[in-house]
């Protein structure tokens, strides 16, 4: 959108809030989400970016201050973290990785699984609660095969019988 403005040369006030709006450009989805009031921000349900790597492949960032700790111990993932879990957690052992998120929220701080503490409980499993949050799974190109097949058995194959290969 290109806006322009003739005034007289006397006034030199600039209105910014005029020409902000003036400026402001609003897509055709956009429009009509704003139009039938769906909601545009908040969105619902929750969704979860699960990483997917090959054993110590994970993304590793350096600075100055922890290059010596991060050689040594890798950070923690969502993958790693889960296969922790399922050494603990007798119920995250039937869970496929993309379903973790419904049962269990991602701590970044702490890099940890922790069971849901709000929402519905299931009648054959006390104690656990579920809410209708999704795991995404990034993807992973054909290429890159080991990794690529990686994320397919973690989407066929429960964590139960990973462990029992």
């Amino acid at each position: 959108m290109a806006v322009f403005d003739v005034t007289s040369s006397d006034c030199n006030a600039h209105n910014e809030i005029y020409r902000y709006e003036m400026g402001r450009y609003i897509s055709s989805n956009e429009a009509v989400w704003r139009i039938l009031n769906f909601p545009i921000h908040e969105r619902y349900p929750t969704v979860i970016h699960l990483s997917v790597h090959l054993e110590n492949g994970q993304r590793v960032y350096f600075t100055e201050g922890n290059a010596a700790e991060r050689a040594r111990f890798a950070p923690e993932t969502t993958l790693t973290a889960f296969f922790r879990l399922c050494n603990e957690d007798e119920f995250a052992r039937t869970l496929f990785y993309h379903q973790v998120p419904r049962y269990y929220t991602w701590d970044s701080k702490n890099k940890k699984w922790s069971r849901r503490k709000v929402g519905q409980s299931l009648s054959d499993h006390p104690g656990i609660k579920s809410t209708d949050a999704i795991g995404r799974v990034y993807t992973v190109h054909p290429n890159n095969s080991e990794c690529f097949h990686l994320r397919l058995l973690l989407h066929e194959v429960q964590a139960l019988c990973l462990f029992n290969i």
